[in-house]
């Protein structure tokens, strides 16, 4: 007889709630983790914020950690909140750093002086 084909089984790794919130936050580790390491050395320093072997070394150190240890433990913990200082606070000073910052895309910036 086959078995059911049930979520479990369909998805292997995504057996209950738990499992899906690690997935997600490893995702989330992992994509702070990625744009630490892409971006210039320069921009950190003109953002003002912590190196970028810091952020890296930092983000590396917390997604083993949740690889390891599970993302219900005291260092997993604290990598989230790691990541999400990152993605929150240092992420959008480094893009305003390096000239991607907030005017969006399409939006044209005024030149000159300001209408009255």
């Amino acid at each position: 007889m086959l078995p059911l084909a049930t979520f479990p089984n369909l998805f292997p790794g995504f057996a209950g709630p738990l499992e899906i919130i690690w997935w997600v936050l490893l995702g989330l580790k992992l994509v702070a983790l990625v744009d630490a390491a892409f971006r210039p050395r320069a921009v950190f320093v003109a953002a003002d914020k912590l190196t970028k072997p810091g952020w890296v070394l930092i983000l590396v150190v917390f997604t083993l950690s949740q690889l390891f240890q599970g993302w219900l433990s005291f260092f997993g913990l604290i990598g989230i909140v790691a990541a999400a200082v990152y993605l929150v606070d240092a992420r959008p000073a480094l893009r305003a750093a390096a000239g991607r910052g907030r005017g969006g895309w399409g939006i044209r910036r005024r030149r000159g002086p300001r209408p009255l």
